[in-house]
């Protein structure tokens, strides 16, 4: 039996040898699909390994990264786009998929600011740009901040918490009762472009102007345009300091009796700066009632300044 079968074999190998035309057009055809088929699986494996974020999910300890990245900002993107692996750390992974070892991740979480500025920095409207901003140019390009510093505090939940600034900002305290539980960005305009991460007058307008919180009788030709910053400091005092003086000189009644250690908004309506009604001067002099009842004081007493 077995002499027969070797007869067979050498018999088949002699036919091939002398007709080596016939067998040249299958092998290379199988040669062909060989090298498609094997070509095609290799794209498509290598396609979910790198580029399907599916292939992530496969590692039941990544679960709590995937579920809170399909519900981000960043959903759309793949997760190799902002972390980048080694060589060795991606083929230790494939290893452990084939052989269902998911007990290790290599560490990979550090994402470099090169790889956010590829969006956010590349002028493509269907991301928000940053380059120009305010708060970006201070603490990105003048204070070499990373990206990661205030927008990863969170797994997967890029906005920063109000409490993020604190931890370089800790000394910013905020004194103003109402303000403590805002969100910084609410008066520093951290994306605003061009601008200054002071506080304008129009930002602290947007809410005093409003019936939610203590409105401000601020006229639109008040003499003063100034920022409110120039009295207000919520970082440093509950209540404003006017410092009038540095721009005003006083003279006349204003340096006379109990006016000297008044303040001059006992007299002069905060953010109008209009002289106060006669009212306000009875509350001091009780006795001048009568007196003239129908003029307003300052028509003869003078306080002449600049």
């Amino acid at each position: 039996m077995m002499n027969w079968f070797t007869s067979r074999i050498k018999r088949s190998w002699r036919w091939w040898w002398r007709h080596p035309k016939k067998i040249a057009i299958p092998v290379t055809i199988a040669v062909i699909l060989f090298i498609a088929i094997g070509g095609y699986l290799f794209a498509r494996f290598y396609n979910y390994t790198q580029d399907d974020p599916r292939f992530c999910q496969s590692c039941h300890i990544m679960e709590e990264a995937w579920d809170k990245w399909a519900i981000s900002e960043h959903k759309d993107v793949g997760c190799h786009k902002c972390h980048e692996q080694s060589v060795l750390g991606g083929a230790r992974q494939i290893l452990d998929f084939a052989f269902g070892n998911f007990t290790r991740v290599e560490k990979h979480a550090t994402v470099q600011d090169e790889f956010c500025k590829q969006c956010h920095e590349s002028n493509n409207p269907k991301w928000v740009q940053v380059a120009a901003t305010a708060g970006h140019r201070v603490h990105s390009e003048e204070q070499n901040v990373a990206c990661t510093k205030c927008h990863s505090v969170s797994l997967h939940r890029f906005e920063p918490p109000a409490p993020i600034c604190n931890v370089c900002h800790a000394e910013q305290e905020v004194e103003v009762s109402g303000m403590a539980d805002m969100h910084c960005q609410t008066c520093h305009q951290f994306l605003a472009e061009d601008a200054s991460l002071v506080p304008t007058r129009k930002a602290c307008l947007d809410c005093h102007q409003s019936l939610t919180t203590v409105a401000v009788n601020w006229p639109a030709d008040a003499p003063m345009q100034f920022p409110c910053s120039d009295c207000h400091q919520p970082h440093e005092q509950a209540k404003p300091v006017v410092e009038c003086q540095s721009c005003h000189s006083v003279s006349g009644l204003h340096q006379a009796g109990a006016h000297v250690a008044s303040q001059c908004q006992t007299c002069h309506q905060p953010h109008s700066w209009q002289v106060a009604p006669r009212d306000t001067c009875l509350t001091c002099h009780t006795s001048q009632t009568d007196h003239y009842p129908d003029n307003a004081c300052s028509l003869c007493h003078s306080f002449p300044g600049e």
